[in-house]
C-alpha cells in the first residue's frame, strides 16, 4: 500500500492490487469512524482507490528477480560463483 493522500477532508487510500482494494474497502467505514472519533472531525471522508501505477516489483521471469537481488547485494553473486551454481 501507498501512503494515503489528504485533500481537504478527503483521505484517499491507494491500494496496489485488487485483493488489497477489496480488503481495505471492507474496512472503510471502520477506518472512517475511527479517524473521525480520534481527530474529533466528523466531516472526514475516506476514499479507497486501486492504484494505476505499475509496481516496480513486476518481473518477467526468475532471471530478472535474481539480477535485481545480485544488484542489491553483491554477496549473492559471489555466493553463486563460489558454489558454482547454475541458474
Amino acid at each position: 500500500m501507498n501512503n494515503p493522500s489528504i485533500n481537504d477532508n478527503i483521505i484517499t487510500i491507494s491500494t496496489i492490487n485488487k485483493m488489497n482494494f477489496k480488503e481495505v474497502k471492507g474496512y472503510k467505514s471502520r477506518i472512517q469512524t475511527f479517524l473521525s472519533k480520534e481527530l474529533n472531525n466528523y466531516s472526514i471522508s475516506v476514499d479507497v482507490k486501486l492504484s494505476d501505477e505499475i509496481t516496480k516489483s513486476s518481473y518477467l521471469d526468475s532471471k530478472d528477480k535474481l539480477d535485481l537481488l545480485i544488484k542489491d547485494n553483491e554477496n549473492i553473486g559471489k555466493l553463486i560463483t563460489e558454489l558454482k551454481l547454475r541458474i
